[in-house]
């Protein structure tokens, strides 16, 4: 159910029930138009509410509600279309919101027999040495043409999960019975819970699902709240702390899924839990995990959230799973967020060249864009100018956004005053947003790391660093990739509330973001000028692999001054980069993780025989232990590190050494059958303070660029 999307974070979520007064069928009608008036009229797309956007609103409705294609038949998607196909949109503009519960009838009662035919193959003997196979998203292939082939189908999927499951037990295959008795239980009561849950949504449920299915088709960041959706939303970004994991979730195909993590939680901080991750279980402490696939969102919050300094134990789905079977176990100590941690923060490393000379750098890490951002970073770099370093890194790599005058701002320390962004709203109006401040705070070396999780505010201070020719900026083939802003509209502003006390609100995007020399980081993102190998690369993430997002475009540049610091040895810094990459182990073994992911995406099914599936599992053991032991034996680094907060940087106190890792870190995952996460560091000996492969080669790729703006030539860099 893909468009089922609640979204909540642990640390702000106070409602555990959805409560409140269903809407009558009149008042789904009244806010049906309502809402199908404003997405024609304001949205920045600009579309009218035609036979195309009609049979697109169909299709995302039919897939919210059966994302993988399995409980539908073939028949009844083609009874939908021929009945609605061509006159949903006019049904919509004249407040009809009979297709909602129609088609949602028929799929309970298609639910009930997917319900009955899963307790029957559990029933069944379990054979597992078949050669077979399983195609896990099938989103993209048609509905089963009947009740024969929808029966084929799930024996597959049964037998997938239930393969999963033995899986992630280390038993031999001899030691197991075929299927725990626990396991066929714990399915059983999965699929009986979704057909409760999705028996008792109301009318105001189904609406909120089906008009979000038509907000979607003008683009994937348009939803429509009902009332009490509308209040979490508000609730989510007005409170600030309450104890919890830090993490805003989504419910989308039957899981609930990791949507961010937020900034010095405790989710963040445990360094394994990542965006489009899938929980899939929650366990107390020592208890036994409870099955959560299917489980409203509410009921997952409420398991997760709990008193504070207690431990919850999260079976995740990593996102580097291709085919779902992977599993990671990860312990958390449920903490109040620590805004300390959210805060701009830097770090000052020390290393001694070829001729015996100490160098320092700096690298300065902002989380997100939070208020007077710009400010604290002001006051990192004035310190990093003072302890004498040679250039500056700017780390934005999992900065996901925040305010947009902050980033204007940001950007403002690095050059003299002048243009950042422009921002044009529906009606073709365009604003420019510029830092008016002609002060500079920091004039030297310049490095911008991102990675495909660096979004919005963060993707505006990269791309006006790069227009201006003023850093390089360093990082996967690309950023996020989203350009657009959105409103959140009270649908009260347009219906009587006479009629209906609350409507809930209409959220939609009203404008989009265009770089100074014209382009724009929607959909594209920014594209780095030095590209480091990055697993995300090749996994569906940012703005383009979400449906119907906004295409990329452009608008006339506006005058700004470009420095040109960068393009006359930009070849060379990336044939440089190019060199040690090549030669490094740790990126080697990065490029075995991204050719593991490839291979996995282009077979997309997966195995359903026992023997194979161990066998790849061992491999991949194998191959972890074999990097563990390699890189335990290790050198201890070439360079020292000190930590520079904005306490210490303000108050001219001494730099204490960087925090060492914890062996505690280290343990505190377990991961059964998944490719490696590409952002830990669960290989640091402990005690011994460490960078990560991509901030030490951006170090190098620093140090070149810093060497080139001083004249020296020829210089064997980074040997």
């Amino acid at each position: 159910m893909r468009c089922l999307s609640i979204l909540l974070a642990f640390l702000v979520l106070t409602a555990d029930s959805r409560g409140g007064v269903p809407f009558t069928r009149n008042q789904a009608d009244r806010v049906t138009a309502t809402v199908g008036r404003l997405l024609e009229q304001a949205h920045y797309r600009q579309a009218p509410l035609d036979e195309a956007i009609g049979q697109m609103f169909l299709k995302n409705y039919l897939d919210a509600l059966d994302y993988n294609h399995l409980v539908f038949l073939q028949p009844d998607v083609d009874g939908f279309t021929k009945r609605y196909g061509k006159t949903i949109h006019e049904l919509v503009r004249a407040g009809n919101s009979a297709p909602a519960f129609d088609i949602f009838s028929v799929y309970l009662v298609r639910l009930k027999e997917r319900n009955e035919l899963v307790q029957k193959i559990l029933k069944e003997e379990i054979d597992f040495s078949a050669d077979e196979k399983f195609l896990p998203l099938r989103n993209k292939l048609p509905w089963p043409k009947d009740q024969a082939e929808a029966e084929q189908l799930w024996r597959a999927r049964m037998k997938f999960e239930l393969l999963a499951d033995r899986l992630s037990k280390d038993k031999a295959v001899a030691d197991q019975p075929k299927v725990t008795e626990e396991r066929l239980k714990i399915i059983s009561k999965r699929y009986a819970r979704l057909l409760k849950t999705m028996k008792e949504y109301d009318t105001t449920e189904i609406l909120e699902a089906y008009l979000t299915a038509l907000a979607h088709c003008y683009d994937p960041h348009s939803d429509y709240m009902s009332p009490i959706e509308a209040t979490n939303f508000d609730i989510n970004n007005v409170k600030l702390s309450l104890s919890g994991i830090g993490a805003v979730l989504q419910f989308e195909d039957g899981y609930t899924r990791i949507r961010s993590v937020v900034p010095g939680g405790p989710a963040d901080m445990s360094k394994q839990i990542k965006p489009n991750d899938r929980i899939i279980a929650v366990a107390q402490g020592a208890a036994e995990p409870v099955d959560t696939v299917d489980m409203k969102l509410n009921k997952v919050v409420e398991m997760i959230r709990g008193p504070r300094n207690t431990e919850v134990r999260l079976t995740v789905i990593p996102a580097t799973s291709v085919d779902g079977s992977e599993r990671r176990i990860v312990k958390i100590i449920r903490d109040e967020i620590k805004l300390t941690e959210q805060k701009a923060k830097a770090v000052l490393t020390e290393r001694t060249d070829a001729a015996g000379v100490v160098e320092r750098w700096g690298v300065v890490t902002l989380p997100q864009f939070y208020e007077h951002c710009a400010a604290d970073v002001s006051v990192l770099l004035q310190r990093m100018k003072k302890e004498g370093v040679k250039g500056i890194i700017l780390d934005l790599r999992r900065n996901g956004g925040g305010m947009l005058t902050e980033a204007v701002d940001l950007a403002g320390l690095f050059y003299k005053k002048g243009p950042v962004v422009q921002v044009k709203d529906q009606r073709g109006r365009t604003q420019i947003l510029s830092d008016t401040d002609p002060k500079v705070i920091y004039d030297g070396p310049l490095v911008v790391a991102v990675s495909h999780l660096s979004a919005s505010a963060s993707e505006i201070v990269a791309a006006a660093l790069q227009d201006y020719g003023r850093a390089v900026i360093v990082g996967d083939k690309t950023t996020h990739g989203k350009g657009t802003v959105q409103t959140l509209m009270p649908l009260s502003q347009f219906i009587n509330a006479s009629m209906i006390p609350d409507p809930g609100k209409l959220k939609f995007t009203i404008s989009k973001f265009y770089r100074v020399e014209g382009g724009t980081t929607q959909k594209e993102g920014v594209v780095p000028d030095v590209l480091l190998p990055s697993i995300y690369d090749f996994m569906e993430m940012g703005e383009a692999s979400l449906p119907n997002c906004l295409e990329a475009d452009r608008t006339d540049p506006v005058a700004h001054e470009r420095m040109n610091l960068v393009q006359p040895h930009l070849a060379e810094l990336r044939k440089r980069s190019a060199e040690r990459v090549r030669a490094s182990v740790d990126f080697s073994y990065i490029q075995q993780d991204i050719e593991t992911v490839k291979k996995q995406r282009e077979e997309k099914s997966v195995s359903l025989n026992e023997m194979k599936r161990r066998t790849e599992k061992d491999e991949q053991k194998a191959r972890t232990e074999v990097r563990k032991k390699e890189r335990a034996q290790r050198p201890a680094p070439d360079y020292k590190l000190f930590e520079v907060t904005l306490e210490t940087a303000e108050k001219n106190k001494p730099l204490p050494p960087a925090l060492a890792k914890k062996a505690k870190e280290i343990k505190d995952v377990e991961v059964i059958g998944a490719v490696p996460n590409p952002d830990a560091e669960d290989a640091t000996p402990e005690n011994e303070p460490t960078m990560d492969p991509y901030l030490e080669e951006t170090l190098k790729i620093l140090a070149d660029h810093a060497r080139f703006l001083a004249g020296i030539k020829n210089l064997q860099v980074g040997k």
